[in-house]
């Protein structure tokens, strides 16, 4: 596993957080909202709270999709409350995608609210496991628009669930079979803003076996189409090897 988070080239704050636990298969990441310092703690929260969740749950015994609701509803929690608790924070909330991964028993949990994503790379395939949880992705579902069209871009920030801005909050989790030579990709918006699946996709095929350097070069291409949001990754791979002499943009 590797992750990397930077503030990009406009923003004067990151407010994403990344956590990962390789030895316990588990991986986490928000991308926070909410003004003022509110992104930037609801993130953290959040991250902090669903990690310390799963990590208990891993400690004694194997997780299931309950436990990672369970730990989605620790994190909303977390953030909910401390939005209550201090005045200026009282909007903040933020996405997250968080992943339970057992090569030993070949399965993948995974777990989201928001519009960070989590990827697979396999077999030549790129997959989005997630679904977008914002009003762009919910009216080109419903044939209300096309995600392409001009002035759409502008729904895309616009969610329909988030992390910490109600009591309750419902996360989409499911579960997918490993093979050997997965890799998968947590990431926020600030790297799908800047950057077509289809260039993410040949970073994966080429650096997939350096976790390390994939998501510096994935971090590195964003920031180079403008960097406008803050960017994170979290890559996980079981490739033993990459094609490092593959020409890359």
């Amino acid at each position: 596993m590797a992750m990397l988070s930077h503030g990009g080239r406009v923003r004067t704050r990151n407010e994403d957080h990344v956590c990962c636990a390789e030895e316990l298969g588990l991986a986490v990441l928000a991308d926070g909202m909410g003004g003022h310092a509110g992104g930037a703690v609801a993130s953290r929260l959040a991250v902090e709270a669903w990690m310390g969740c799963m990590e208990y749950v891993v400690a004694h015994g194997v997780p299931s999709v309950g436990d990672l609701r369970m730990a989605v509803a620790a994190a909303n929690q977390s953030v909910y409350e401390e939005a209550l608790r201090d005045p200026l924070l009282r909007h903040m909330g933020t996405t997250l995608a968080g992943v339970w991964l057992s090569p030993v028993r070949a399965c993948m949990l995974a777990c989201h609210v928001g519009d960070s994503r989590i990827y697979r790379w396999r077999n030549e395939v790129f997959e989005c496991l997630t679904r977008d949880h914002s009003v762009l992705r919910e009216q080109s579902d419903a044939g209300m628009i096309d995600p392409l069209a001009p002035g759409s871009a502008a729904l895309r920030g616009l969610l329909t669930r988030a992390v910490g801005v109600a009591a309750c909050v419902e996360a989409d989790v499911a579960g997918f079979p490993l093979q050997d030579g997965d890799i998968y990709l947590l990431c926020s918006d600030g790297l799908t803003d800047m950057l077509p699946d289809s260039e993410i996709a040949d970073v994966l095929d080429a650096l997939g076996g350096s976790p390390r350097l994939a998501a510096e070069h994935l971090v590195d291409l964003a920031n180079d189409r403008g960097g406008v949001d803050n960017v994170s990754v979290v890559i996980v791979s079981s490739r033993h090897e990459g094609r490092l002499g593959t020409e890359l943009g």
